[in-house]
């Protein structure tokens, strides 16, 4: 990825963020404040410009933070913290269970983002959902199937198309997952995740 590319997405992403937040807008009463869902809108936008600057931060410095590894409980209670905004505002719950996955620690805090943000890419298919998602734990690895069958995003195939857009989500996606060491594929049961434990 090439600093003209990281521009070129960042300033896509900012300006549908500034798009977006003109639409919650022009979709409420002037003379009111925002109703609840306006509001959600409105603050999931806010926090999704966030996220995007952090992405954008991350591509461009190279900088991840530290790792650790907390149990199950605070891992998962940490994932759906980071999912509840998305899946409020498309109206699809995500239900995040286990299959085993209390046995071991889970890696924080980098796979719950790129979990959150994977999550995200495929929610339009599962809606109105729910979207479940499977975890389990090997001696070898770390395992999240999101069930369903909603394809692997086109930008983050193996080869994605050379006129494939590109945006901050997909290009961080792609350098966190391999600096994770995440491969995924597509099952019949729904789209599998895996992380090495090493």
């Amino acid at each position: 990825m090439d600093s003209e590319g990281l521009w070129r997405a960042a300033l896509h992403d900012l300006n549908n963020l500034l798009a977006g937040i003109q639409g919650v807008l022009d979709l409420s009463d002037p003379d009111r404040p925002l109703d609840k869902r306006n509001r959600l809108r409105l603050e999931y936008t806010l926090e999704d410009g966030k996220r995007l600057i952090s992405m954008a931060r991350t591509l461009a410095l190279g900088s991840l933070p530290d790792s650790g590894q907390v149990d199950w409980t605070e891992w998962k209670a940490g994932l759906e913290g980071r999912l509840a905004p998305v899946a409020e505002l498309f109206q699809c719950p995500v239900l995040l269970v286990s299959q085993g996955a209390e046995t071991a620690h889970w890696p924080t805090p980098l796979l719950q983002d790129w979990a959150a943000a994977f999550t995200r890419q495929i929610l339009p298919w599962a809606a109105p959902g729910p979207l479940r998602v499977e975890a389990a734990c090997s001696e070898t690895a770390w395992s999240l199937t999101w069930l369903g069958d909603a394809p692997i995003p086109v930008a983050l195939s193996q080869e994605p198309p050379a006129e494939e857009p590109r945006n901050l989500p997909t290009l961080w996606l792609r350098a966190t997952g391999t600096h994770l060491g995440i491969t995924f594929e597509a099952t019949p049961k729904g789209i599998v995740a895996r992380m090495g434990r090493n």
